[in-house]
């Protein structure tokens, strides 16, 4: 029997018998990567709730702490920035409390409690001086307490396969007005209003 070519190329072609073992290694990876893709999603929700929640709590123990910076002197339109490096607390705008460094790491705790990668180079809290409540009594005028968390991000997994090693998130800010006893209202000079 002579072997005629165009005879075996038809049968060939006609062939399907592996045809499930190719369709499974092309697609395949692609569900791995698509299952992986979702996961690592829900990964970086999860931190984005995290980080929200780390915020809002950390704003709240500020309000029932004494504040962190020296704030008994507090005008309005004064801001007073306060950050922590290393333990250390620095104020912009004022000078840190006594308890500056104690208080902070006791914020920085309760955060962490919500988001435990958080670092404290991370938290930003700023006071604002406002004219909000009886500025002619001690204890009358509430300040304005924002805490900020920054520079926060989400390290990939699946992202560094394609190129994305990490997602920053947007800064995170929750803004509550203090209790009145952060502020001493300074007698006014005579003579001026």
């Amino acid at each position: 029997m002579r072997w005629k070519p165009a005879i075996s190329i038809r049968r060939f072609l006609a062939d399907e018998g592996g045809a499930f073992i190719v369709e499974f290694a092309i697609s395949f990876p692609v569900l791995i990567l698509l299952s992986f893709g979702l996961l690592e999603f829900s990964l970086v929700v999860f931190d984005y709730q995290r980080a929200a929640e780390a915020t809002r709590r950390g704003v709240r123990m500020t309000i029932i702490e004494p504040p962190i910076p020296n704030t008994a002197q507090l005008l309005v339109g004064d801001v007073i920035t306060c950050t922590s490096t290393g333990g250390t607390v620095s104020c912009e705008g004022g000078s840190p409390s006594v308890e500056a460094d104690l208080l902070f790491q006791s914020l920085f705790a309760e955060m962490r409690q919500a988001y435990p990668t958080l670092m404290e180079e991370n938290v930003v809290v700023v006071y604002e001086g406002t004219k909000v409540g009886d500025e002619n009594i001690d204890g009358g005028t509430l300040p304005l307490v924002t805490l900020h968390l920054r520079n926060v991000r989400h390290d990939m997994i699946v992202g560094t396969l394609i190129g994305v090693p990490y997602i920053e998130f947007p800064d995170f800010a929750t803004t509550v007005l203090g209790p009145a006893n952060y502020v001493v209202t300074v007698p006014p000079v005579k003579g001026k209003k």
